[in-house]
């Protein structure tokens, strides 16, 4: 009887660990998603981390070393419009109309395409 009781009593243990190491399993991420995934590919995330260090350029011309979410190598702060001189802002706006209105027509394609001759692949016999 003992022989009988300590055998269930080792059943019974082997059944809860593979419950529990079934239940790890749940919530691990797959077997490529490891140390070396990145050297392969880009990561592809919504938020990062940590926070990398990112020269920040600003509008004078300084340059600051600050801490980013992104891993970039340099951030160029927007330019302010109510700062800049009537001549500096219709100069750049004059460059920014003409990004739009350099719109090229592209040219009308020429095809020899005879419909008549490819007729009988899609009509039934």
């Amino acid at each position: 009887m003992a022989a009988v009781g300590s055998l269930s009593g080792l059943l019974r243990r082997g059944l809860v660990q593979r419950a529990v190491s079934w239940s790890c399993r749940l919530h691990t991420s797959h077997g490529l998603a490891d140390c070396h995934r990145a050297s392969f590919t880009r990561l592809y995330r919504q938020a990062y981390a940590r926070l990398y260090p990112v020269l920040l350029v600003k509008q004078d011309g300084a340059t600051i070393h600050i801490r980013y979410r992104e891993p970039r190598r340099m951030l160029a702060m927007p330019v302010d419009l109510d700062c800049l001189s009537p001549e500096e802002r219709r100069a750049r706006f004059r460059k920014r109309e003409a990004k739009f209105r350099e719109k090229k027509e592209e040219p009308e394609l020429k095809d020899n395409f005879d419909m008549e001759r490819y007729k009988r692949f899609w009509t039934k016999k």
